[in-house]
């Protein structure tokens, strides 16, 4: 968030960014949330690119959908629909023009979030392969529009060269896992009133071991936690305290249903790392049974990989969050994804 500040409310020109991070970082929530911090100043159009599906109409359909986003946040009636099936980019950028004349001295971020969508929808053909090209030229003499990709890689990442027009303009931002004090913070006072509910500190220092303080996971815990309170409290009619224990947590965790719960975020990491290097689920299912990690050379003598693979899978698991390495070697870096892969 102060990045995002720096770059776009200290600054006399917006900057684009993409904003990256493994599944479930909170990428979305902070493009929806960025809003209440920039103040009037600064405009953002948020843009689910998921939400445009297999465009059956092509480039038109894209563009209809990231000009409503824009109408939205600044007021302005987006081009017929018409217009932009018949004549896509001209319309765009003449839309873009009058977005300009009505920011005035303000700025818009164009937020498109899932942006890995658009290298789909050109590999299918869907759009052409100078999508990203435009984009970069529609706003390449403003001072106030910029664009802001959420997803879950950096632009290089990309397969294609589709998005090397914003390569030089875009600067990246990674989302990764909070650390202890911000993770106690979001269980211990959560956006509740009165929230009367506490944790021992050793049990909030074993939630942040066991999620190392993935967003998503530390939030799942914190309402398990709360779901079984109140199933004891409220529906079992036990007397207890209002403090969760170490005992509390682990009846949590250990529920077959927890990590069922969390799957969303446990396949999401597992299907990801079939992208890019080979190797990497190779890589998980040997780490998997070690908590405190295995040398490079122990993994190299487990996968059979040649060095080079071994070193680019290892390199692209550290970069999506998924491992990381110590003096002794290489572990998982979220405790209860190693339990869901042994699961």
């Amino acid at each position: 968030m102060r990045q995002l500040d720096e770059l776009w409310l200290n600054s006399h020109q917006v900057q684009s960014v993409v904003i990256y991070g493994h599944r479930r970082m909170g990428k979305t929530s902070i493009l929806r949330n960025v809003t209440n911090r920039l103040g009037a100043e600064i405009k953002l159009a948020y843009i689910n690119l998921l939400g445009v599906g297999d465009t059956s109409q092509g480039v038109g359909e894209v563009l209809m959908a990231i000009c409503d986003g824009i109408a939205e946040a600044v007021n302005l009636p987006p081009p017929a629909d018409e217009d932009l099936l018949n004549l896509p980019y001209p319309t765009f950028r003449r839309y873009l023009q009058q977005v300009e004349t009505k920011l005035d001295n303000q700025s818009l971020i164009i937020a498109l979030d899932e942006f890995e969508q658009i290298e789909e929808l050109i590999n299918k053909g869907k759009i052409a392969p100078d999508f990203m090209k435009v984009l970069r030229a529609s706003v390449q003499k403003s001072k106030h529009i910029a664009f802001a990709f959420a997803g879950l890689h950096t632009l290089e990442e990309m397969t294609e060269d589709y998005f090397q027009p914003f390569f030089a303009s875009v600067i990246p931002i990674r989302v990764s896992f909070l650390p202890p004090a911000t993770s106690h913070q979001i269980l211990a006072n959560p956006a509740i009133e009165d929230f009367p509910l506490d944790y021992t500190r050793e049990t909030l220092d074993q939630i942040h071991e066991l999620t190392a303080g993935q967003p998503y996971l530390v939030q799942l815990v914190g309402f398990g936690l709360v779901n079984r309170y109140n199933q004891q409290v409220f529906e079992q009619k036990r007397d207890r305290d209002p403090v969760f224990t170490l005992e509390d947590l682990e009846a949590v965790i250990n529920n077959p249903d927890f990590l069922n719960k969390g799957r969303y975020y446990f396949t999401g990491v597992w299907g990801q790392a079939t992208e890019g290097a080979p190797g990497q689920q190779e890589i998980l299912r040997i780490l998997a049974p070690h908590p405190s990690g295995l040398s490079q050379s122990a993994l190299a003598a487990a996968t059979n990989l040649d060095e080079a693979s071994l070193l680019a899978a290892l390199e692209t698991l550290k970069r999506h969050d998924v491992i990381h390495q110590t003096p002794e070697g290489w572990l998982l870096s979220v405790e209860l994804f190693r339990r869901w892969l042994l699961s």
